[in-house]
């Protein structure tokens, strides 16, 4: 029987090892950046624009989660009236991203083991694993994550983390990179 981690480990071979890995290794660096960058333009702190990409993340595309957080920052400057009726995401991942956007304390709304991985992950946490269904497929478990497959999964990404010399974070992403086969 594969073991998690050798599934993984087989995953990133078939992408390219030291693609996935350098892919892996700028991916939360270059989503911190567009949270610094949408911060420079609307004068929000960066720590909110990786709340609101947080929150809007689960069952989202990346090109999609990236597009809602823009247009939910660009809207939460406007009147009720004038924001958009949809941002191409879950309306309730859309709904708690404007709450997050409006809220003087939005922290409280990174909820759940998903959602506060992934924000502390964009924030530069590298120990921190985000567990989404890409890892969940990855692992073969499907996309409904349970808490004892969370664990398994987790287990899994350090003892590889290990293997590789790169953090939990960074061997995530490169799972994640390697298993949808782009960084996108």
């Amino acid at each position: 029987m594969q073991t998690i981690a050798n599934k993984y480990y087989h995953t990133l071979n078939a992408y390219g090892i030291d693609m996935a890995i350098a892919q892996g290794q700028a991916w939360y660096p270059d989503a911190w950046q567009f949270c610094l960058d949408v911060s420079k333009e609307y004068r929000i702190t960066p720590e909110r624009v990786a709340a609101i990409m947080a929150v809007t993340s689960p069952r989202a595309r990346w090109s999609k989660n990236v597009e809602a957080t823009y247009q939910i920052v660009q809207d939460s400057f406007r009147p009720k009236h004038k924001r958009r009726p949809t941002y191409g995401i879950l309306g309730a991942n859309a709904a708690k991203g404007l709450l997050v956007a409006n809220d003087r304390y939005y922290s409280r709304h990174v909820t759940g083991p998903k959602v506060t991985n992934f924000y502390l992950n964009i924030l530069g946490h590298t120990d921190p694993i985000t567990v989404d269904a890409i890892m969940g497929k990855a692992a073969g478990f499907g996309s409904d994550i349970r808490v004892g497959m969370r664990t398994e999964i987790e287990t899994a990404v350090r003892s590889l983390s290990d293997v590789l010399g790169i953090t939990p974070r960074d061997t995530q992403a490169a799972v994640w990179i390697a298993y949808r086969g782009s960084a996108a």
